[in-house]
């Protein structure tokens, strides 16, 4: 339940996804990656999995995509988060886009990842 609670919190400010707002700069930009594993809490309650997807785009942009699945929630399956960073020519990068979704338990959309609220 704690983290449906905070899934809502994030969704109230979307440019705030797990503490990071676009504009924020990284010296590595696989600390985005490596939060979550150390705060992804295995014995949870319920069957919780990470999945962490990194990918360069043509323009050299990187995309870090965070899926948290198998929450103890009647409603919420999952949350995934979508960072994409920008490099910049001092070797920084800078976030610019965040991004949250739901995967859903039940309702319409029990399939694909979903911007609206599980209900």
């Amino acid at each position: 339940m704690f983290r449906f609670a905070f899934a809502l919190c994030l969704l109230a400010t979307p440019l705030h996804a797990n503490g990071y707002a676009v504009g924020d700069t990284f010296e590595d930009p696989m600390v985005l990656a490596t939060e979550v594993f150390e705060g992804f809490l295995s014995e949870e309650e319920g069957n919780p999995g990470i999945e962490v997807n990194v990918s360069v785009d043509f323009f050299g942009n990187m995309t870090i995509l965070v899926a948290e699945t198998g929450f103890a929630d009647d409603s919420v399956r999952g949350v995934r988060n979508q960072y994409v960073l920008e490099p910049g020519e001092d070797g920084v990068w800078t976030l610019i886009y965040t991004h949250q979704q739901q995967l859903c338990y039940r309702g319409a959309n029990t399939v694909t990842w979903q911007d609206g609220l599980c209900v």
